[in-house]
């Protein structure tokens, strides 16, 4: 398996291998909180002035600011200077701690991700198996609904065959757009609260004016278009050139 080895969710994995996994998932939070809480302590490669990459640990740094500033002050006053080394110890402890806990830290996610990865090796056949059983069961659900949904469209073609046949006043006996190479959108059937079929649903379906001959089935459009009236009586535009830009000797 690869290093981005990661079983889907849905996994039916055993008590045991979860319990490898959350030990995987624990050892990877540890690494990370410690990483986040002692990055102070971490080296950082940074540029010089002379453009040059150097090293350097922040805290280190800081501590050592602290301490010149406590010197200069020691000075100033005629004090002894503090102690360097026992200022510097506890901070470079911590730094030495860092440099020993990082890789320690890793090397436990790495055998807390290896002992999961084996666990789900293991698991491979009895999941499989477990699947294998669920997918016979989705299988049959499916084919128990597609059977249903057949007989459920064919009642449905039968109906609005007989609807068809009504509101055509016997003319046609199956929907409008049976055999259209594009279907017969019999999904687009609905009724109005009264009982008839929407004004949507019947231009979706083909009902058509030279199909309905009963009316009452159909509901009427509901926006029907405005029809302008005629008028019989225009007033004349007149359209009367003018004399400018045209000289003496215009005539009109």
């Amino acid at each position: 398996m690869t290093n981005h080895f990661e079983p889907p969710k849905d996994l039916p994995l055993s008590s045991k291998v979860k319990g490898l996994r959350k030990a995987y998932e624990d050892a990877v939070t540890k690494l990370e909180t410690y990483r986040q809480e002692n990055a102070r302590y971490a080296p950082r490669r940074t540029l010089n002035a002379l453009d040059q990459y150097v090293y350097h640990v922040p805290a280190v740094r800081e501590v050592e600011r602290d301490l010149r500033e406590q010197e200069i002050e020691a000075a100033a006053a005629g004090k002894a200077l503090p102690d360097r080394e026992k200022v510097l110890r506890p901070i470079l402890a911590k730094v030495d701690e860092y440099k020993r806990m990082v890789p320690a830290l890793e090397a436990l996610v790495t055998k807390a991700r290896n002992e999961y990865e084996d666990g789900v090796k293991e698991d491979l056949v009895p999941m499989g198996r477990k699947e294998a059983k669920a997918a016979q069961q989705a299988r049959d659900a499916w084919e128990r609904a597609y059977k249903a949904m057949e007989l459920a469209k064919a009642d449905l073609e039968r109906h609005a065959g007989l609807f068809t046949w009504c509101v055509s006043a016997g003319d046609m006996d199956t929907p409008p757009r049976t055999g259209h190479s594009q279907g017969d959108h019999l999904e687009y059937w609905e009724l109005t609260e009264d009982g008839r079929l929407t004004y949507e649903a019947s231009q979706e379906l083909d009902y058509l004016e030279w199909v309905v001959k009963v009316p009452g089935l159909i509901e009427p459009n509901p926006a029907p278009p405005v029809t302008e009236e005629v008028n019989h009586n225009p007033k004349p535009q007149y359209h009367i050139a003018k004399a400018e830009g045209y000289g003496g000797n215009w005539d009109h």
